[in-house]
């Protein structure tokens, strides 16, 4: 259910309290509460993270000792997705959120029929500190004020060759110094619809200049299932990775074998369509359709530009309500 804690292993599962579980049941931590715990970003439900960084106060032997094996022991505790790479001493005052100084993320994507180029020119455009705001899901709970955030870079490249319809496989790589709730997730789905034609790159500054267009237009997120949290950047950190790197790597391997025999299942099954002519009926299926990414897709008729959509509720209108609700609780 993502990464952050919720408080409820039971009917909440997620990255953070599994982490927990397996530190207090090793005794390096006797609580979360505790272990000054802090994280460099939060992943949501489906989204992966590779360069996750956490920082905490655990249980150690000292200088004078050799050190207790930390990743293989919370490693032989956690569940199969989730893995430490590597661990870090650091000083009392760190922060993996604060101490920070970028985090790269990685989204992949079929190629099919998207113009990569149109799609540069739409990244290129979000290089730079801008307003965000139409960029983003908006959380009033949260009452920012400030919604720069600086992208250092944008780039699209192909990462593996077709193997079926639908072409090569692709990767946005977007490095920042810090993110908005869901930034990722709404610049890819804006990508998609400069990378289809159903808008110019030029929308990018349109929905950036906050002066003209105060509120997000009605747009749906691309899919969470491509998106990685590959790369958190931080000076001066010595990695110790386990002693025994080879079960991580071989762990790993393990579960790439067993995704790609999936894989190629799916596609025995799409070349054996192809052969009988069951996939006829789909070929004829030209209803043009709006690219979510990880095979998501929405149909539809006619594509209403961004421009003239109804807009979602202003960051001021949104914290109006929230607090509006939250007085008639108090009173209530």
């Amino acid at each position: 259910m993502g990464l952050a804690y919720q408080g409820d292993e039971e009917t909440t599962p997620t990255v953070e309290g599994r982490l927990f579980q397996a530190l207090e049941r090793c005794k390096l931590i006797t609580s979360p509460d505790d272990c000054q715990f802090t994280r460099c970003g939060r992943t949501d439900r489906g989204v992966s993270g590779l360069g996750q960084v956490v920082s905490l106060r655990v249980r150690s032997n000292g200088e004078d000792k050799q050190e207790i094996g930390y990743i293989d022991t919370l490693n032989r505790l956690l569940p199969d997705d989730i893995r430490v790479l590597a661990w870090a001493p650091v000083s009392s005052d760190f922060s993996a959120r604060f101490n920070c100084k970028s985090r790269t993320y990685k989204y992949f994507f079929s190629q099919g029929r998207l113009d990569l180029d149109a799609m540069r020119l739409a990244g290129q455009r979000m290089l730079g500190e801008h307003d965000f705001r139409n960029f983003c899901k908006l959380d009033p709970s949260k009452n920012i004020t400030n919604y720069k955030r600086t992208i250092l870079s944008l780039e699209i490249r192909q990462v593996a060759q077709p193997e079926v319809a639908g072409g090569a496989f692709c990767e946005v790589e977007l490095k920042g110094t810090a993110f908005l709730w869901h930034q990722v997730r709404c610049i890819m789905s804006i990508l998609f619809l400069v990378g289809q034609g159903l808008e110019k790159p030029e929308v990018v500054s349109e929905l950036l200049d906050v002066s003209k267009v105060e509120s997000r237009p009605d747009y749906p997120m691309a899919s969470e299932l491509p998106l990685l949290l590959y790369e958190c950047e931080f000076e001066g950190l010595n990695w110790s990775p386990s002693p025994n790197e080879s079960r991580v790597f071989d762990h790993w391997r393990s579960m790439w074998a067993d995704n790609m025999t999936r894989s190629l299942l799916c596609r025995t099954f799409l070349d054996y369509m192809g052969t009988t002519g069951l996939m006829q009926n789909a070929r004829e299926d030209t209803a043009p359709a709006i690219v979510l990414g990880g095979g998501r897709e929405i149909k539809s008729s006619r594509y209403r530009a961004l421009m003239e959509r109804p807009r979602c509720d202003s960051d001021q209108v949104k914290k109006e309500k929230y607090h509006a609700k939250k007085k008639q609780k108090t009173s209530n």
